[in-house]
């Protein structure tokens, strides 16, 4: 349950059936899923697996798949020219909201190695404003890249400084985020995109509280191991493909570990179930630890083992992952 609050960004249950209904009829799927997992598992094992578990016990250090690069036709109005006279579209990026999700983003354009695959892209970072909430994590991201982040009082003052924005607020602060926003008048159409990741968020209301043009709006999931270039970005509607699009948008998830675009909501909200399933394989792999330690296997050499065995079990399924007849 905590990985669908994670992803989804509020409670999952009954109450929430009516806001949730499309997201009701994939429910299913993953609740089977689950049914065929746990008699392999230990719920109290379950409740304490996580992320940190996979890097703490297993010590692993950070796998960077390889990215699927697309070409782009680059139509936004702020460009550079480098040295091989390539246009080069410069990323000033604001985040209202500074969670967990908005910092692994920030985080992973901010990285100095991360340039070269933004570079390869033609993009560069320009610079990133951020509110001040969550105020840990503001801060620790000013302290990380002091030349390229600034922390706002205001989500006013980080629109006007940015021309990407990334909404990444709870889903009850949207309404009175977005209409005090547009009240103002900070939004500059034609110059602003809008990029929601707020789960529960529809692209035809975001379009209708901000009034930018549709092809400015965009809603976005994502995992926190974008942080490091991992894991895979999900973006409805396709801006590489759409008639006016921002190819540049594509280019640069690419860039930060790869994106999918989805065409409609249906597909997004089906596309978000898989990233539910963290908790379950977390849950296999600790067992299988546990079990192996039980068999007189010494609890480093356990811990080793199983890590990289899962490790290579994804490797060799994300070589070929854009073939569809895999």
């Amino acid at each position: 349950m905590n990985c669908l609050r994670l992803v989804f960004g509020h409670n999952i249950s009954p109450k929430t059936s009516s806001r949730s209904s499309k997201l009701s009829i994939s429910l299913p799927i993953f609740l089977l899923t689950i049914a065929a997992i746990v008699p392999f598992l230990s719920p109290s094992k379950l409740q304490s697996s996580s992320p940190n578990f996979v890097a703490n016990a297993f010590s692993i250090k950070p796998h960077h798949l390889r990215p699927r690069h697309h070409p782009s036709q680059l139509t936004m109005s702020t460009t550079i020219v480098n040295a091989e006279d390539k246009p080069t579209h410069k990323i000033r990026a604001g985040f209202v909201g500074c969670g967990t999700i908005a910092s692994s983003i920030a985080t992973s354009l901010a990285k100095p190695a991360h340039q070269t695959h933004l570079a390869q892209n033609s993009l560069a970072l320009s610079s990133i404003h951020v509110t001040r909430r969550s105020e840990s994590k503001s801060k620790a991201l000013k302290e990380n890249f002091p030349d390229v982040v600034t922390v706002c009082e205001t989500a006013e003052e980080v629109v006007r400084n940015s021309d990407l924005v990334f909404l990444c607020v709870l889903p009850q602060h949207v309404e009175g985020v977005l209409g005090e926003l547009k009240e103002k008048g900070v939004w500059r159409k034609g110059e602003h995109t809008l990029v929601s990741l707020v789960s529960t968020s529809k692209v035809d209301d975001l379009i209708q509280k901000t009034s930018l043009p549709p092809n400015h709006v965009y809603k976005m999931i994502c995992l926190p191991p974008i942080a490091n270039r991992e894991g895979c970005v999900l973006l409805q509607p396709p801006a590489s493909n759409s008639e006016n699009g921002l190819p540049f948008l594509k280019s640069m998830l690419d860039a930060l570990g790869g994106c999918v675009e989805c065409p409609t909501d249906d597909v997004m909200n089906a596309m978000m179930i898989p990233g539910c399933m963290m908790g379950s394989m977390y849950g296999v792999m600790r067992n299988t630890r546990d079990w192996l330690v039980n068999k007189g296997v010494p609890p480093q050499d356990a811990s080793y083992f199983v890590g990289r065995s899962y490790l290579s079990i994804v490797q060799d399924a994300e070589r070929n992952c854009n073939d569809p007849h895999r």
